[in-house]
């Protein structure tokens, strides 16, 4: 018996160890990484309040954002309101957003890469170096975006369409967190400034914004339906001249086109079609597509579900974009052929975000892949002196992953040649010409795009798009997508497509060393 009661209480305590250890190993390090984000864990506000913060650094080592602790507070300075939306802010009042949030452990040194450091560090009651981050941003580009812009409300977003590494991210209008960054006694009233300020200057439009597209929502129905065979470059509809005039009636409704002006209604192709950018040849082919195959292509694309830039457990959140109502799972069925034919050409329920927008062109830019968008580089052992550059030492390097095809190459192709025409064409040059990286000093390249007039009501000045990637003619590599949102801008010609054009020459005027 008392052998028996010897066994059963070696059995308990070993059984009672083996679960102490792995919930140990449980706490320590799969669920350490999520305890450390919490915004509300005493921990994390206590680490922020007096602890030596990470510094964060632009592709090319300038300086974005670092620490100073004065009278045992950590106070921040940011030094590019350029940066922040995606840079964000760590106030230890009002908590973290953006990069600050998402590597908040590791800039403060609470946790390491190496979860079974972070136990090591635990066993020795020791404390993580703070580190500091690398984004992939060049701030010279960055600058630039948000120059023109000019405070107008709008955004602009910039990738490499091969590596999914985001070059640019501005929204407009921004604000300067450093006042509200420090001691959390005086951060009330700077932050009501901000807070309070006309525009919703904390609204990252790029991530958050939520917008009609207008018509260049039509460079998805156009890869949809070429990559199923539904059309070809060559595909006309003989009804489709007389609807220009007439309009185009769809279960009782009629579709209207927009303003022709001078131009006369023809049997249009693919590539005059999107030079003419018609509403009436994009409502048929939305039509000849379906509506559920037009949602399957949409999510493909990265359409009805939330995106992310950068890996799943440290990656910046951005909002789901949809082609019909929103529904639990994601894009609703649409309601009718009505809402199809206008969600073709980019109206109805269609709600985009502008990350979404340039995750289309850039996989139309890289043969039908769309890419997997990052923001940090890499990180790396915190430098003493920040101003002096980045530390040498790089701990983690990230990038974007090999991305997912959406389309085939032969569909990237073709719908590559018909956004070059809607640039460069005889009638494209009149829509979305000032696009074009010649007109801002980039010779011998060609640009394919395609702009938007988003209709938001009567009397309401529509939203101005342009999205795009240069260099576009055969047998180039694009180097960079973008796109441009300028809110009540008007016309997609008129604002927004030299903005984009602009960006895009500059960029290439800095890959040349320009």
């Amino acid at each position: 018996m008392i052998v028996t009661n010897i066994r059963r209480l070696g059995f308990y305590l070993l059984l009672a160890f083996a679960v102490s250890a792995g919930s140990l190993a449980w706490w320590q390090i799969w669920e350490a990484p999520g305890l450390a984000d919490r915004q509300d864990n005493p921990q994390v506000i206590a680490a922020r309040r007096s602890a030596p913060r990470g510094s964060i650094f632009d592709v090319q080592g300038q300086l974005l954002a670092s620490s100073t602790v004065i009278d045992g507070i950590s106070r921040r300075t940011y030094l590019d309101p350029a940066f922040s939306h995606v840079v964000g802010y760590a106030s230890l009042r009002y908590g973290a957003t953006g990069v600050e949030r998402t590597w908040d452990d590791l800039l403060t040194g609470r946790s390491d890469p190496n979860p079974l450091n972070d136990l090591l560090n635990d066993v020795l009651d020791r404390r993580a170096a703070p580190r500091d981050v690398t984004l992939t941003i060049d701030r010279r580009l960055q600058d630039f975006a948000a120059a023109q812009l000019g405070g107008l409300p709008g955004a602009v977003v910039a990738i490499d369409p091969r590596t999914g590494a985001i070059l640019a991210m501005a929204s407009s209008p921004t604000f300067d967190a450093t006042a509200f960054s420090g001691d959390p006694e005086t951060a009330a009233a700077p932050w009501a400034v901000v807070a309070g300020s006309p525009g919703d200057p904390l609204l990252d439009r790029n991530r958050r914004g939520h917008y009609t597209p207008g018509s260049i929502l039509k460079v998805l129905t156009a890869a949809a339906a070429l990559d199923a065979g539904v059309i070809t470059p060559q595909t006309t509809y003989p009804d489709q001249p007389q609807q220009e005039t007439d309009g185009f009636v769809v279960s009782g409704f009629t579709i209207r086109e927009h303003d022709l002006g001078s131009l006369q209604p023809a049997l249009w192709p693919l590539s005059r079609a999107l030079q003419v950018s018609s509403n009436i040849f994009f409502a048929h082919v939305g039509l000849d597509v379906g509506a559920d195959r037009f949602i399957d292509y949409a999510r493909r694309f990265g359409f009805c579900a939330p995106l992310t830039l950068g890996s799943a457990s440290r990656a910046l959140a951005a909002d789901a974009s949809y082609v019909s109502a929103r529904a639990d799972g994601g894009c609703a069925p649409f309601s009718d052929r009505v809402e199809l034919a206008s969600a073709a050409f980019g109206q109805a329920s269609v709600d985009v975000t502008p990350l979404q927008m340039v995750l289309l062109a850039a996989a139309v830019a890289n043969d039908g892949i769309v890419p997997d968008p990052f923001v940090v580089r890499d990180l790396r052992a915190h430098a003493a002196d920040p101003v002096a550059g980045p530390s040498e030492a790089v701990v983690e390097t990230y990038g974007g992953g090999s991305g997912r095809r959406a389309i085939s190459s032969a569909a990237a192709g073709q719908l590559r040649a018909a956004m070059v025409d809607a640039v460069h064409g005889l009638i494209g040059q009149v829509y979305a010409g000032a696009g074009s990286v010649a007109r801002y000093g980039i010779d011998g390249v060609l640009t394919a795009g395609k702009t938007g007039t988003a209709e938001r009501g009567p009397e309401v000045a529509p939203h101005s798009w342009f999205i795009g990637f240069a260099p576009g003619q055969n047998g180039a590599q694009p180097s960079i997508a973008v796109a441009v949102i300028v809110e009540g801008g008007g016309a997609g010609s008129g604002a927004a497509a030299p903005i984009g054009g602009a960006v895009m020459a500059e960029w290439l005027r800095l890959l040349a060393g320009g």
